[in-house]
C-alpha cells in the first residue's frame, strides 16, 4: 500500500458498508434524502472522508457520453500577474449541500452515493468535487482501473477550461484560494492513479506541475516526487528536491536525502544526513533495519502520528524497498549513527 496516498496526500479509505443494515433517512430543507443523524461533519470517532485529502473525483464510465462542452461554467480568473483562481458561478450553496448529502451516503450505501454524484455531474460537469467523490467510491471498491480512467477524463475536461495563456510552469494556482482546491485534488488524484498503475514518468510530470503551480505544496506532493524519482533510479533528482525544500520535515525527504547520497557514493554526506533524519524521526531508521515488520497496534492509515511507530511503519511500506534494493544501504543504516543502538 502506498501510505503517502493516505495520510499526506489524502486518505483513500475502504468503504465500510454493512450489507443488509437499513439506514434511517431524513429529509433536508430542499427535499433531498440524507442518512438520518448525519450532518456535514462526521462524528469524532468516524473515519473522515477528507483529511488533507485526496478528494479525487471519479466520473463513472458506464455511459459513453461525455459531459457536454459548455462555456462559462468554470472561469479561471487572473488575480494578479501569474496568479489565478477558479470561479464556479453555477455552484451555489444548494448545489454544495447536494454534494455533502452524497458524501454522507458514501458511508452507508455507495450505490446511492454514486447515483447522486452522477446526477450532480450531469447537471454541473464543472463540479470537480462531485467527480472527486464519485472516483473515491470506485477506488474503495477496489476498481483502480475505473478510477484511473475517470481521473484522466476529469483532468482532461478541466484542462480544456484553462485559458490559452496559462502556463503550469510559470503561473500559480495557490492552495490558499479555496476555489483552487478541487482542481488541485483532482489533478493529484490523476497523478496518483498513474503512479499506482506503474506509469511513473507521467505521474512525475503531474506532480512536478503541481509543485510549480503551488510551491507551498500543502498536499504533500513532494513526497510523491521523491518516490517517483527513486522508482526511476534518479537520486540526483531526489537531492535537487531536498535542496529545494531544505528545512522540510517530511519523512520522505528527511530519509530520502541520505539514501540518495548513499546511492551516489557520497557516504560521509549520507552519514551526516542520516544523523539529522534520525534525530528528528528515529523510529523510521529502527523500522527499516527490522527483519520482520508488523503493523503497530491501533493502526489507522488515515491518521498517522508524527514521530510515531505508525509513521515509521508507513514509511517502510512505501520506501523500504528502495533501501532494500540499494546494495549496502541497510548495513549503512545499522552503522550510522552508532549512538542510536540500531542493529
Amino acid at each position: 500500500g502506498n501510505a503517502i496516498l493516505f495520510h499526506q496526500c489524502g486518505q483513500l479509505l475502504e468503504v465500510q458498508h454493512a450489507s443488509g443494515i437499513v439506514v434511517p433517512k431524513t429529509k433536508t430543507a430542499n427535499g433531498m434524502t440524507r442518512p438520518q443523524h448525519l450532518g456535514s461533519a462526521p462524528p469524532a470517532n468516524d473515519r473522515s472522508i477528507d483529511s488533507f485529502a485526496l478528494r479525487s473525483y471519479i466520473l463513472t464510465m458506464r455511459t459513453a457520453k461525455r459531459p457536454p462542452d459548455q462555456t462559462g461554467i468554470t472561469i479561471l480568473k487572473q488575480m494578479q500577474k501569474h496568479e489565478w483562481s477558479f470561479e464556479f458561478p453555477r455552484i451555489t450553496d444548494e448545489v454544495d449541500e447536494q454534494l455533502e448529502i452524497s458524501i454522507d451516503w458514501m458511508r452507508y450505501d455507495v450505490r446511492i452515493a454514486k447515483r447522486m454524484f452522477r446526477e450532480l455531474i450531469g447537471k454541473y460537469p464543472e463540479h470537480v468535487d462531485a467527480y472527486h467523490h464519485l472516483a473515491l467510491t470506485w477506488y474503495r471498491q477496489g476498481n483502480m482501473a475505473k478510477a484511473a480512467e475517470v481521473w484522466k477524463h476529469g483532468t482532461e475536461f478541466a484542462l480544456k477550461l484553462f485559458p490559452a495563456n496559462f502556463s503550469m510552469k510559470r503561473d500559480r494556482l495557490m492552495w490558499g484560494f479555496l476555489e483552487n482546491r478541487p482542481f488541485l485534488r483532482l489533478y493529484q488524484g490523476y497523478g496518483l492513479s498513474l503512479m499506482k498503475m506503474g506509469q511513473s514518468e507521467k505521474a512525475l510530470e503531474v506532480f512536478e506541475n503541481m509543485l510549480a503551480m503551488n510551491p507551498n505544496d500543502n498536499q504533500g506532493v513532494r513526497g510523491l516526487v521523491v518516490e517517483c524519482n527513486f522508482g526511476l533510479n534518479r537520486p540526483e533528482a531526489v537531492l535537487a528536491l531536498c535542496d529545494r525544500y531544505r528545512t522540510d520535515g517530511m519523512e520522505q525527504l528527511a530519509y530520502g536525502r541520505p539514501l540518495a547520497l548513499f546511492q551516489l557514493g557520497r557516504i560521509q554526506e549520507a552519514a551526516k544526513a542520516l544523523r539529522r533524519a534520525w534525530k528528528f524521526l528515529p523510529l523510521i531508521a529502527e523500522e527499516l533495519v527490522k527483519t520482520t515488520h508488523k503493523r503497530p497496534d491501533g493502526w489507522n492509515e488515515e491518521r498517522i502520528t508524527l514521530g510515531g511507530k505508525d509513521q515509521a511503519y508507513s514509511y517502510w511500506e512505501e520506501h523500504g524497498k528502495y533501501w532494500q534494493d540499494t546494495p549496502g544501504a541497510i548495513a549503512f543504516l545499522r552503522k550510522h549513527p552508532r549512538k542510536t543502538g540500531i542493529g
